[in-house]
Protein backbone atom coordinates (compact mmCIF):
# COMPACT_ATOMS: atom_id res chain seq x y z
CA UNK A 1 0.00 0.00 0.00
CA UNK A 2 1.35 3.44 -0.96
CA UNK A 3 0.35 6.10 1.57
CA UNK A 4 0.10 9.79 0.71
CA UNK A 5 -0.85 12.28 3.44
CA UNK A 6 -3.00 15.16 2.30
CA UNK A 7 -4.19 17.12 5.30
CA UNK A 8 -4.46 16.83 9.06
CA UNK A 9 -7.13 18.63 11.00
CA UNK A 10 -7.49 18.76 14.77
CA UNK A 11 -10.90 20.16 15.59
CA UNK A 12 -12.79 20.18 18.89
CA UNK A 13 -16.43 20.90 18.17
CA UNK A 14 -17.95 23.49 20.43
CA UNK A 15 -21.15 22.45 19.72
CA UNK A 16 -42.50 16.25 23.18
CA UNK A 17 -58.83 15.04 30.53
CA UNK A 18 -59.30 13.30 33.39
CA UNK A 19 -60.31 9.90 34.80
CA UNK A 20 -63.90 9.32 33.62
CA UNK A 21 -65.43 9.27 30.17
CA UNK A 22 -66.54 12.81 29.32
CA UNK A 23 -68.90 11.65 26.60
CA UNK A 24 -69.74 8.50 24.62
CA UNK A 25 -66.67 7.38 22.71
CA UNK A 26 -64.28 9.38 24.92
CA UNK A 27 -61.86 7.11 26.74
CA UNK A 28 -59.97 7.51 30.00
CA UNK A 29 -57.61 5.39 32.06
CA UNK A 30 -54.09 5.13 33.40
CA UNK A 31 -50.99 3.14 32.65
CA UNK A 32 -47.28 3.40 33.22
CA UNK A 33 -44.51 3.62 30.62
CA UNK A 34 -42.80 0.30 29.97
CA UNK A 35 -39.83 2.24 28.64
CA UNK A 36 -38.90 3.39 32.13
CA UNK A 37 -39.07 7.13 31.56
CA UNK A 38 -39.15 9.82 34.21
CA UNK A 39 -39.81 13.55 33.94
CA UNK A 40 -37.48 16.29 35.15
CA UNK A 41 -37.38 20.08 35.37
CA UNK A 42 -34.65 22.69 35.07
CA UNK A 43 -32.08 23.34 32.36
CA UNK A 44 -28.65 24.71 31.70
CA UNK A 45 -27.80 27.41 29.23
CA UNK A 46 -27.14 27.22 25.51
CA UNK A 47 -24.13 26.87 23.29
CA UNK A 48 -22.50 28.19 20.18
CA UNK A 49 -24.01 27.79 16.77
CA UNK A 50 -23.45 24.64 14.76
CA UNK A 51 -25.17 22.40 12.21
CA UNK A 52 -24.98 19.28 10.12
CA UNK A 53 -22.27 18.87 7.56
CA UNK A 54 -22.73 18.21 3.86
CA UNK A 55 -21.14 15.54 1.68
CA UNK A 56 -17.70 17.15 1.58
CA UNK A 57 -15.72 15.20 4.15
CA UNK A 58 -16.22 15.03 7.91
CA UNK A 59 -14.74 18.48 8.48
CA UNK A 60 -16.95 20.31 6.01
CA UNK A 61 -19.02 23.27 7.19
CA UNK A 62 -21.49 22.68 4.36
CA UNK A 63 -25.06 21.89 5.39
CA UNK A 64 -28.54 21.38 4.03
CA UNK A 65 -30.13 24.24 2.15
CA UNK A 66 -31.89 26.69 4.50
CA UNK A 67 -35.34 25.37 5.30
CA UNK A 68 -34.56 21.99 3.71
CA UNK A 69 -37.35 19.64 4.78
CA UNK A 70 -36.70 16.17 6.15
CA UNK A 71 -38.32 13.67 3.77
CA UNK A 72 -38.15 9.99 2.96
CA UNK A 73 -35.59 9.36 0.26
CA UNK A 74 -37.84 8.48 -2.69
CA UNK A 75 -35.12 6.27 -4.15
CA UNK A 76 -34.26 4.53 -0.88
CA UNK A 77 -36.89 4.64 1.89
CA UNK A 78 -34.38 3.02 4.27
CA UNK A 79 -33.04 6.53 4.90
CA UNK A 80 -34.19 10.15 5.07
CA UNK A 81 -32.78 13.18 3.32
CA UNK A 82 -33.13 16.95 3.07
CA UNK A 83 -35.47 17.96 0.27
CA UNK A 84 -33.21 19.31 -2.41
CA UNK A 85 -30.11 18.37 -0.40
CA UNK A 86 -28.08 15.51 0.97
CA UNK A 87 -28.75 12.68 3.40
CA UNK A 88 -30.10 13.39 6.87
CA UNK A 89 -28.80 11.68 9.99
CA UNK A 90 -30.46 11.87 13.41
CA UNK A 91 -28.89 11.67 16.85
CA UNK A 92 -30.50 13.47 19.73
CA UNK A 93 -32.51 13.41 22.93
CA UNK A 94 -35.32 10.86 23.24
CA UNK A 95 -36.75 13.02 26.01
CA UNK A 96 -38.23 14.99 27.72
CA UNK A 97 -41.60 13.48 26.90
CA UNK A 98 -43.33 16.20 28.91
CA UNK A 99 -41.60 18.99 26.97
CA UNK A 100 -44.85 20.72 25.97
CA UNK A 101 -46.19 20.74 29.52
CA UNK A 102 -43.18 21.64 31.66
CA UNK A 103 -43.73 24.45 34.14
CA UNK A 104 -46.72 26.04 35.82
CA UNK A 105 -49.92 26.15 33.78
CA UNK A 106 -51.14 29.70 33.23
CA UNK A 107 -54.79 30.76 33.13
CA UNK A 108 -54.78 30.71 29.33
CA UNK A 109 -53.37 27.17 29.18
CA UNK A 110 -49.82 28.18 28.30
CA UNK A 111 -46.83 27.15 30.41
CA UNK A 112 -44.23 29.02 32.39
CA UNK A 113 -41.48 26.44 31.95
CA UNK A 114 -37.92 25.85 30.82
CA UNK A 115 -38.65 24.92 27.20
CA UNK A 116 -36.68 27.80 25.69
CA UNK A 117 -33.70 27.01 27.92
CA UNK A 118 -33.78 23.36 26.83
CA UNK A 119 -33.77 24.36 23.17
CA UNK A 120 -30.91 26.77 23.80
CA UNK A 121 -28.89 24.05 25.50
CA UNK A 122 -29.19 21.74 22.50
CA UNK A 123 -28.53 24.55 20.02
CA UNK A 124 -24.96 24.52 18.80
CA UNK A 125 -24.12 20.99 19.99
CA UNK A 126 -25.10 19.33 16.71
CA UNK A 127 -27.62 17.05 18.44
CA UNK A 128 -30.70 17.36 16.30
CA UNK A 129 -33.90 15.89 17.73
CA UNK A 130 -36.41 16.23 20.58
CA UNK A 131 -39.08 13.63 21.43
CA UNK A 132 -42.39 14.59 23.07
CA UNK A 133 -46.12 13.92 23.06
CA UNK A 134 -49.14 16.17 22.49
CA UNK A 135 -51.65 14.09 24.49
CA UNK A 136 -50.27 12.73 27.78
CA UNK A 137 -53.62 12.75 29.64
CA UNK A 138 -56.44 10.19 29.27
CA UNK A 139 -54.34 7.25 30.41
CA UNK A 140 -50.89 8.54 29.47
CA UNK A 141 -48.05 9.39 31.81
CA UNK A 142 -49.09 13.02 32.27
CA UNK A 143 -51.70 14.76 34.38
CA UNK A 144 -55.24 15.58 33.30
CA UNK A 145 -54.15 18.91 31.78
CA UNK A 146 -51.42 17.44 29.55
CA UNK A 147 -53.31 18.02 26.33
CA UNK A 148 -53.86 21.00 24.00
CA UNK A 149 -57.62 21.47 24.47
CA UNK A 150 -59.51 24.44 25.91
CA UNK A 151 -59.81 23.80 29.65
CA UNK A 152 -58.15 20.41 28.94
CA UNK A 153 -61.50 19.19 27.59
CA UNK A 154 -61.47 17.55 24.14
CA UNK A 155 -65.10 18.55 23.64
CA UNK A 156 -64.01 22.22 23.73
CA UNK A 157 -61.59 21.86 20.82
CA UNK A 158 -57.98 22.94 20.47
CA UNK A 159 -56.80 25.94 22.46
CA UNK A 160 -55.26 28.59 20.17
CA UNK A 161 -53.17 30.07 23.00
CA UNK A 162 -51.52 26.71 23.63
CA UNK A 163 -50.87 26.16 19.94
CA UNK A 164 -49.42 29.65 19.60
CA UNK A 165 -46.94 28.89 22.36
CA UNK A 166 -45.99 25.60 20.71
CA UNK A 167 -45.45 27.51 17.47
CA UNK A 168 -42.88 29.73 19.14
CA UNK A 169 -40.98 26.76 20.53
CA UNK A 170 -41.11 24.95 17.18
CA UNK A 171 -39.75 28.05 15.42
CA UNK A 172 -36.85 28.08 17.88
CA UNK A 173 -36.18 24.37 17.31
CA UNK A 174 -36.18 24.90 13.57
CA UNK A 175 -33.69 27.78 13.89
CA UNK A 176 -31.46 25.48 15.96
CA UNK A 177 -31.64 22.62 13.44
CA UNK A 178 -33.61 20.43 15.86
CA UNK A 179 -36.09 17.95 14.36
CA UNK A 180 -39.48 17.89 16.11
CA UNK A 181 -40.61 14.32 16.86
CA UNK A 182 -44.29 15.06 17.42
CA UNK A 183 -46.10 12.12 19.02
CA UNK A 184 -49.86 12.57 18.91
CA UNK A 185 -50.40 10.13 21.80
CA UNK A 186 -48.33 9.03 24.78
CA UNK A 187 -48.28 5.35 25.69
CA UNK A 188 -51.75 4.29 26.92
CA UNK A 189 -53.24 7.71 26.10
CA UNK A 190 -56.56 7.39 24.30
CA UNK A 191 -59.30 10.00 24.17
CA UNK A 192 -61.73 8.47 21.67
CA UNK A 193 -62.68 4.82 22.12
CA UNK A 194 -63.76 4.14 18.54
CA UNK A 195 -62.26 0.72 17.92
CA UNK A 196 -60.40 0.42 14.62
CA UNK A 197 -61.96 3.57 13.19
CA UNK A 198 -60.97 7.23 13.33
CA UNK A 199 -64.14 9.01 14.44
CA UNK A 200 -65.17 12.51 13.45
CA UNK A 201 -63.79 14.14 16.62
CA UNK A 202 -60.42 12.48 16.35
CA UNK A 203 -60.22 13.21 12.64
CA UNK A 204 -60.82 16.90 13.32
CA UNK A 205 -58.11 16.88 16.01
CA UNK A 206 -55.55 15.21 13.74
CA UNK A 207 -56.31 17.40 10.74
CA UNK A 208 -56.21 20.64 12.74
CA UNK A 209 -52.84 19.77 14.31
CA UNK A 210 -51.38 18.84 10.93
CA UNK A 211 -52.74 21.95 9.27
CA UNK A 212 -51.31 24.13 12.03
CA UNK A 213 -47.76 22.76 12.06
CA UNK A 214 -47.10 21.13 8.68
CA UNK A 215 -45.20 24.22 7.51
CA UNK A 216 -42.26 23.22 9.73
CA UNK A 217 -39.62 21.45 7.62
CA UNK A 218 -37.86 19.71 10.51
CA UNK A 219 -40.82 17.63 11.67
CA UNK A 220 -41.67 13.94 12.01
CA UNK A 221 -45.22 12.88 12.89
CA UNK A 222 -45.42 9.88 15.24
CA UNK A 223 -48.83 8.27 15.73
CA UNK A 224 -48.36 6.92 19.26
CA UNK A 225 -45.82 5.65 21.72
CA UNK A 226 -46.12 1.91 22.51
CA UNK A 227 -49.26 1.85 20.39
CA UNK A 228 -50.29 -1.69 21.37
CA UNK A 229 -51.23 -0.55 24.88
CA UNK A 230 -54.39 1.19 23.60
CA UNK A 231 -54.73 0.85 19.85
CA UNK A 232 -55.14 -1.87 17.27
CA UNK A 233 -52.82 -1.99 14.27
CA UNK A 234 -55.83 -1.14 12.09
CA UNK A 235 -56.55 1.98 14.15
CA UNK A 236 -52.91 3.07 13.86
CA UNK A 237 -53.00 2.58 10.09
CA UNK A 238 -56.18 4.64 9.87
CA UNK A 239 -54.67 7.41 12.02
CA UNK A 240 -51.56 7.43 9.82
CA UNK A 241 -53.71 7.58 6.68
CA UNK A 242 -55.60 10.56 8.13
CA UNK A 243 -52.33 12.35 8.87
CA UNK A 244 -51.01 11.54 5.39
CA UNK A 245 -54.15 12.89 3.70
CA UNK A 246 -54.02 16.10 5.73
CA UNK A 247 -50.29 16.73 5.29
CA UNK A 248 -49.56 18.51 2.05
CA UNK A 249 -45.80 18.50 2.61
CA UNK A 250 -45.01 14.77 2.72
CA UNK A 251 -43.60 14.73 6.24
CA UNK A 252 -42.25 11.49 7.62
CA UNK A 253 -44.81 9.45 9.59
CA UNK A 254 -43.63 7.00 12.25
CA UNK A 255 -45.06 4.49 14.70
CA UNK A 256 -43.54 3.43 18.04
CA UNK A 257 -44.04 -0.03 19.50
CA UNK A 258 -43.46 -1.99 22.67
CA UNK A 259 -40.10 -3.75 22.87
CA UNK A 260 -38.98 -5.83 19.91
CA UNK A 261 -37.83 -5.69 16.31
CA UNK A 262 -40.89 -6.92 14.38
CA UNK A 263 -42.75 -4.37 12.24
CA UNK A 264 -44.68 -6.78 10.00
CA UNK A 265 -48.05 -5.13 10.61
CA UNK A 266 -46.87 -1.85 9.06
CA UNK A 267 -44.06 -2.93 6.74
CA UNK A 268 -46.06 -2.27 3.57
CA UNK A 269 -48.35 0.46 4.90
CA UNK A 270 -48.19 3.34 2.37
CA UNK A 271 -48.78 5.94 5.11
CA UNK A 272 -46.04 4.76 7.50
CA UNK A 273 -42.39 5.54 6.80
CA UNK A 274 -40.50 4.85 10.01
CA UNK A 275 -40.29 2.21 12.73
CA UNK A 276 -39.57 3.90 16.06
CA UNK A 277 -37.96 1.02 17.93
CA UNK A 278 -37.89 0.12 21.61
CA UNK A 279 -35.15 -2.44 22.21
CA UNK A 280 -33.89 -2.85 25.74
CA UNK A 281 -30.54 -4.62 25.60
CA UNK A 282 -27.42 -3.90 27.60
CA UNK A 283 -24.44 -3.76 25.24
CA UNK A 284 -23.40 -1.90 22.10
CA UNK A 285 -22.94 -5.21 20.29
CA UNK A 286 -26.47 -6.36 21.16
CA UNK A 287 -27.93 -3.03 19.98
CA UNK A 288 -25.92 -3.20 16.79
CA UNK A 289 -26.93 -6.77 16.02
CA UNK A 290 -30.58 -5.91 16.66
CA UNK A 291 -30.44 -2.99 14.24
CA UNK A 292 -28.76 -5.15 11.59
CA UNK A 293 -31.60 -7.66 11.96
CA UNK A 294 -34.25 -4.94 11.77
CA UNK A 295 -32.55 -3.33 8.75
CA UNK A 296 -32.58 -6.66 6.94
CA UNK A 297 -36.23 -7.28 7.82
CA UNK A 298 -37.17 -3.83 6.51
CA UNK A 299 -35.79 -4.66 3.05
CA UNK A 300 -35.69 -0.96 2.20
CA UNK A 301 -39.43 -0.42 2.77
CA UNK A 302 -39.10 1.89 5.80
CA UNK A 303 -36.39 3.43 7.95
CA UNK A 304 -35.40 2.75 11.54
CA UNK A 305 -35.24 5.07 14.56
CA UNK A 306 -33.72 3.34 17.59
CA UNK A 307 -35.67 5.60 19.90
CA UNK A 308 -35.85 3.77 23.24
CA UNK A 309 -33.23 1.63 24.90
CA UNK A 310 -33.67 1.60 28.67
CA UNK A 311 -29.98 0.89 29.28
CA UNK A 312 -28.54 3.47 26.90
CA UNK A 313 -26.55 5.24 29.60
CA UNK A 314 -24.47 8.41 29.45
CA UNK A 315 -20.96 9.52 28.57
CA UNK A 316 -18.63 7.21 26.68
CA UNK A 317 -20.96 4.22 27.23
CA UNK A 318 -23.78 6.06 25.44
CA UNK A 319 -21.48 7.23 22.65
CA UNK A 320 -20.42 3.65 21.88
CA UNK A 321 -24.09 2.67 21.63
CA UNK A 322 -24.85 5.64 19.37
CA UNK A 323 -22.22 4.48 16.89
CA UNK A 324 -23.25 0.83 17.24
CA UNK A 325 -26.80 1.80 16.26
CA UNK A 326 -25.68 4.00 13.36
CA UNK A 327 -23.43 1.28 11.91
CA UNK A 328 -26.40 -1.08 12.22
CA UNK A 329 -28.46 1.06 9.85
CA UNK A 330 -30.64 3.08 12.22
CA UNK A 331 -31.12 6.59 13.54
CA UNK A 332 -30.48 7.36 17.21
CA UNK A 333 -32.65 8.89 19.94
CA UNK A 334 -31.54 8.48 23.54
CA UNK A 335 -33.94 7.49 26.29
CA UNK A 336 -33.19 9.43 29.46
CA UNK A 337 -31.42 12.27 27.65
CA UNK A 338 -33.81 14.79 29.17
CA UNK A 339 -31.59 17.78 28.22
CA UNK A 340 -32.05 19.44 31.62
CA UNK A 341 -29.69 17.05 33.39
CA UNK A 342 -27.74 16.00 30.29
CA UNK A 343 -24.06 16.81 30.07
CA UNK A 344 -23.33 19.12 27.14
CA UNK A 345 -20.58 16.69 26.14
CA UNK A 346 -23.20 13.96 25.58
CA UNK A 347 -25.14 16.27 23.27
CA UNK A 348 -21.88 17.08 21.46
CA UNK A 349 -21.19 13.35 21.05
CA UNK A 350 -24.46 13.15 19.15
CA UNK A 351 -23.50 16.19 17.11
CA UNK A 352 -20.20 14.62 16.10
CA UNK A 353 -21.98 11.47 14.93
CA UNK A 354 -24.41 13.56 12.86
CA UNK A 355 -21.56 15.60 11.43
CA UNK A 356 -19.57 12.54 10.40
CA UNK A 357 -22.47 10.60 8.93
CA UNK A 358 -23.81 13.53 6.92
CA UNK A 359 -20.35 14.00 5.42
CA UNK A 360 -20.60 10.54 3.84
CA UNK A 361 -22.99 8.87 1.37
CA UNK A 362 -24.24 6.59 4.18
CA UNK A 363 -27.68 6.68 2.58
CA UNK A 364 -26.29 4.46 -0.19
CA UNK A 365 -24.87 1.98 2.32
CA UNK A 366 -26.09 -1.05 4.25
CA UNK A 367 -24.62 -3.03 7.15
CA UNK A 368 -21.84 -5.31 5.89
CA UNK A 369 -20.07 -6.61 8.99
CA UNK A 370 -18.76 -9.56 6.99
CA UNK A 371 -16.28 -7.11 5.43
CA UNK A 372 -14.68 -6.28 8.81
CA UNK A 373 -11.18 -7.48 9.57
CA UNK A 374 -8.42 -6.50 11.95
CA UNK A 375 -9.62 -4.14 14.68
CA UNK A 376 -12.77 -3.16 12.78
CA UNK A 377 -15.95 -3.94 14.71
CA UNK A 378 -18.67 -2.96 12.24
CA UNK A 379 -19.05 -1.83 8.64
CA UNK A 380 -21.58 0.12 6.60
CA UNK A 381 -20.84 -0.16 2.91
CA UNK A 382 -21.83 0.28 -0.67
CA UNK A 383 -19.39 -2.43 -1.81
CA UNK A 384 -17.12 -1.36 -4.61
CA UNK A 385 -17.62 2.33 -3.87
CA UNK A 386 -17.74 3.54 -0.26
CA UNK A 387 -17.28 2.13 3.24
CA UNK A 388 -17.59 3.23 6.87
CA UNK A 389 -15.56 1.18 9.34
CA UNK A 390 -15.77 1.66 13.11
CA UNK A 391 -13.84 0.34 16.09
CA UNK A 392 -14.73 1.01 19.70
CA UNK A 393 -11.20 0.29 20.94
CA UNK A 394 -8.77 -0.33 18.12
CA UNK A 395 -5.62 -2.08 19.29
CA UNK A 396 -4.29 -2.40 15.76
CA UNK A 397 -5.08 -1.59 12.14
CA UNK A 398 -8.61 -1.22 10.86
CA UNK A 399 -9.28 -3.65 8.04
CA UNK A 400 -11.74 -4.16 5.20
CA UNK A 401 -12.15 -7.28 3.07
CA UNK A 402 -12.96 -7.62 -0.60
CA UNK A 403 -12.12 -4.12 -1.77
CA UNK A 404 -11.61 -3.38 -5.44
CA UNK A 405 -8.03 -2.46 -6.19
CA UNK A 406 -7.39 1.20 -6.80
CA UNK A 407 -6.80 4.47 -4.98
CA UNK A 408 -8.95 5.37 -2.00
CA UNK A 409 -9.62 8.57 -0.12
CA UNK A 410 -9.60 7.89 3.61
CA UNK A 411 -11.22 10.22 6.15
CA UNK A 412 -10.37 9.35 9.74
CA UNK A 413 -12.55 10.60 12.58
CA UNK A 414 -12.25 10.47 16.36
CA UNK A 415 -15.80 10.14 17.79
CA UNK A 416 -14.64 11.22 21.25
CA UNK A 417 -13.29 14.64 20.32
CA UNK A 418 -13.96 15.24 16.63
CA UNK A 419 -10.33 15.20 15.52
CA UNK A 420 -9.99 14.41 11.81
CA UNK A 421 -7.38 13.44 9.31
CA UNK A 422 -7.49 12.66 5.58
CA UNK A 423 -5.17 10.67 3.34
CA UNK A 424 -5.11 8.75 0.07
CA UNK A 425 -3.87 5.20 -0.31
CA UNK A 426 -3.34 2.88 -3.24
CA UNK A 427 -4.20 -0.73 -2.48
CA UNK A 428 -1.91 -3.64 -3.24
CA UNK A 429 -4.43 -6.21 -1.94
CA UNK A 430 -8.20 -6.57 -1.91
CA UNK A 431 -8.03 -7.30 1.82
CA UNK A 432 -6.64 -4.04 3.17
CA UNK A 433 -5.33 -2.93 6.55
CA UNK A 434 -5.19 0.74 7.45
CA UNK A 435 -3.00 1.98 10.30
CA UNK A 436 -4.84 4.39 12.59
CA UNK A 437 -2.91 7.67 12.31
CA UNK A 438 -1.41 9.48 15.24
CA UNK A 439 -3.77 11.95 16.88
CA UNK A 440 -6.80 9.71 16.37
CA UNK A 441 -7.83 7.80 19.48
CA UNK A 442 -8.61 4.10 19.86
CA UNK A 443 -12.30 4.76 19.26
CA UNK A 444 -12.19 5.51 15.57
CA UNK A 445 -14.35 5.80 12.48
CA UNK A 446 -13.05 5.59 8.91
CA UNK A 447 -14.81 6.65 5.73
CA UNK A 448 -13.12 5.13 2.70
CA UNK A 449 -14.11 6.04 -0.86
CA UNK A 450 -12.72 4.52 -4.03
CA UNK A 451 -11.59 7.27 -6.37
CA UNK A 452 -12.72 7.15 -10.00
Amino acid sequence: MVRSWIIALSTALALAACGDDASPGVDAGAAGDAGGRSDASGADGGGSDGGPAGDAGPGSDAGPPPGGQIIVDPDNPAWLRYRGGGPFFLCGPGDPEDFLYRGTRNADGTRDGDQSALIAKVDGTGANGIYFQAVRSHGGDGSADHNPFVDSDPAMGLDPDILDQWEGWFDAMEAAGIVIHFFFYDDSARIWNTGDDVGAEERAFLEQIVDRFEHHPLLVWVVAEEYQERYSAARVSNIAATIRAADGADHVIAVHKLGGLAFDEFADDPAIDQFAIQYNVATPAALHDGMVTAFGDARGRYNLNMSESAMHGTGAAARLKNWAIALGGAYVMILGMDIASTAVSDLEDCGRLVRFMESTPFDRMEPHDELAMGATDWVLANPGDAYIAYAAAAAGDLGLRGLDLGTYELHWFDPADGDELAETVTLASTDASFAVPGGIGPEVALYARRMP
